[in-house]
């Protein structure tokens, strides 16, 4: 109970955090676009009054143009002294999430400025070195960018079952011409296997938008997992995804770490099964390997996806997905989610490959692209 308290809770804070930034940008921009009008339309008049002389007043034209100018800095400083409510909020409200970062120690103080929001860093520098500044770097990063999707819009998205054999079929028309790859047969065997979802939930065929709707709200883009959005607006499913969703680009791409992971296991074994049971424990019946992008050939442009706004730690990455949680339990959309190349913006990408023991064999259980691996899984190139 107390743990599920303190999910609620971060998702809570993270919430409303990102909530209130969003909010300061969009006020920012709006303040920007009044006082640029309130200065066009200043402008205006001083055109037309040129040649205009009153007697007694003169220079009007330039008074008139000042007022313009003045009325522009009046609607901008208006809205830093009112953003300072907004930001001494997200000041405290950091607060209360040091904790579930290892910060135990209270924030220093907020510094007051009148810098835009749009100046990411030097807007961040107000808020205390350290976790605080991190984090709002981080969120005013993502504003512009950010992206999400309404539960109804999620709803009704269709959802169509994709034939894993299909990909399959697809990777041998498009490449049965190309004799220099050895392993191309075997990798559409793992493709095909009926545990393997693969090309169901990472396959080029998937629209964008279900990858979005998959982050958001957890649908799944296989349709194996029920989803159903509830009467007092909830979210029901037995899906799960992280703060990252996303396949390839290709069903080549696809087929690249499998076939870098095939040619790795015939050199050294001749055999799939072989490796892998020569490299695992006997009772182990599950195993993730990270195929890092250079040993399996992947580029820009392989893969694509959604990450959630501000995830660049771990901690960071579980407020997120207890945003989410929240945002599921009452039906609002709380969460954002950015393009994301996982290949050309990863710090060490490439793709993870699942197997599952059964029986005597190995199967492929899925395949995806990943801008950095899992800390439980095993480096491809770490087996012998």
């Amino acid at each position: 109970m107390a743990d599920n308290a303190g999910t609620a809770m971060r998702g809570e804070l993270r919430a409303t955090i990102e909530g209130l930034l969003r909010t300061c940008v969009e006020l920012e921009r709006r303040a920007d676009d009044a006082g640029h009008e309130a200065r066009k339309e200043v402008d205006d008049v001083a055109r037309v009054l040129v040649n205009v002389r009153v007697p007694g007043l003169n220079d009007l034209t330039d008074q008139i143009l000042a007022i313009g100018g003045q009325m522009e800095t009046n609607v901008v400083r208006a809205l830093s002294d009112g953003r300072r409510t907004y930001l001494a909020e997200v000041h405290e409200l950091l607060g209360l999430l040091a904790p579930y970062h290892g910060v135990n120690v209270a924030l220093g103080p907020l510094e007051p400025t009148t810098i835009a929001v749009r100046d990411v860093d030097a807007f961040a520098n107000q808020f205390p070195a350290g976790f605080a500044r991190t984090y709002i770097r981080d969120l005013i990063a993502s504003v512009d960018g950010g992206i999400t999707l309404t539960v109804d819009n999620a709803g009704r998205l269709r959802i169509e079952r994709v034939v894993a054999d299909q990909a399959a079929i697809d990777v041998l028309q498009r490449n049965e011409e190309e004799p220099s790859v050895d392993h191309r047969a075997a990798a559409i065997a793992l493709l095909k296997n009926e545990s393997c979802h693969a090309a169901e939930r990472h396959g080029p065929q998937i629209p964008k938008e279900h990858q979005l709707a998959r982050l958001i709200w957890l649908l799944d883009p296989r349709g194996e997992n029920a989803w159903r959005l509830n009467s007092d607006g909830s979210v029901s499913t037995r899906h799960w995804a992280g703060a990252r969703t996303g396949g390839f680009t290709s069903v080549e791409a696809l087929a690249k770490p499998l076939e870098a992971l095939l040619s790795v296991a015939h050199e050294s074994h001749g055999d799939l099964n072989e490796f892998l049971n020569s490299n695992l424990a006997e009772e182990q019946t599950r195993v993730g390997i990270h195929v890092s992008a250079d040993a399996a050939g992947l580029v820009a442009g392989d893969a694509s996806g959604y990450r959630g706004t501000a995830t660049s730690t771990e901690e960071m990455e579980r407020d997120w997905i207890a945003a989410r949680k929240l945002a599921m339990k009452n039906g609002n959309t709380h969460v954002y989610g950015t393009n994301f190349d996982p290949i050309s913006e990863g710090i060490d990408p490439g793709a993870t490959v699942v197997f599952k023991r059964v029986g005597p064999a190995w199967q492929l259980v899925t395949c995806f692209p990943v801008d950095q691996p899992h800390p439980a899984n095993i480096r491809l190139e770490d087996l012998e």
